[in-house]
């Protein structure tokens, strides 16, 4: 898998990619260039230097959250109306992708939301998770359930992780090396 790379979304073919949920091949194959051409979010490509074929992608925008995350969020912003975050908004992979490809692109988000974190005010990286498997699978990263369920979208669960938590993560991981 060293032969990835991760760039931003440029004329990359995407008509091929298939994770088999129709809501995700939906929006990157129709979607996701308009929409990061735009800057309403910016979109992220997995592919090899030498063939620039989408083996998964990511998609990350900013959005602000009412208190409600936890104790330690609600204490921190308990007089603002909003919490800000970087929001992932999805996140797919080729269901021919290496394995490993997911946890790749989930600690190049970590990466550049901490890059944004160095320059604008930020809280948390935050995602809504598609079913209870997907939480479970976010839940291996650090992620957490919200306290308010009114955070929610219909059955998609509104998670989070703190960016304190994501950097005190890298640097222990670079403190093991």
């Amino acid at each position: 898998m060293n032969d990835i790379v991760i760039e931003p979304l440029g004329e990359h073919p995407r008509g091929a990619f298939c994770c088999d949920l129709q809501r995700i091949d939906n929006f990157f194959k129709n979607n996701a260039l308009k929409s990061h051409r735009a800057y309403a979010q910016r979109v992220f490509v997995a592919c090899t230097a030498d063939d620039k074929s989408p083996v998964g992608f990511y998609a990350l925008t900013t959005m602000t959250f009412r208190p409600g995350m936890n104790a330690e969020a609600d204490k921190k912003f308990g007089r603002f109306d909003a919490i800000p975050s970087i929001y992932l908004t999805m996140i797919g992979r080729d269901k021919a992708a290496p394995k490993g490809l997911g946890a790749r692109m989930m600690l190049d988000a970590f990466q550049r939301a901490l890059e944004v974190r160095e320059h604008v005010g930020v809280y948390a990286l935050t995602l809504h998770a598609f079913n209870e498997k997907v939480k479970a699978y976010y839940e291996t990263f650090g992620f957490q359930q919200f306290a308010d369920p009114a955070q929610d979208q219909e059955e998609y669960k509104a998670m989070f992780i703190p960016l304190s938590t994501v950097a005190e993560a890298f640097v222990e991981a670079g403190d093991a090396e």
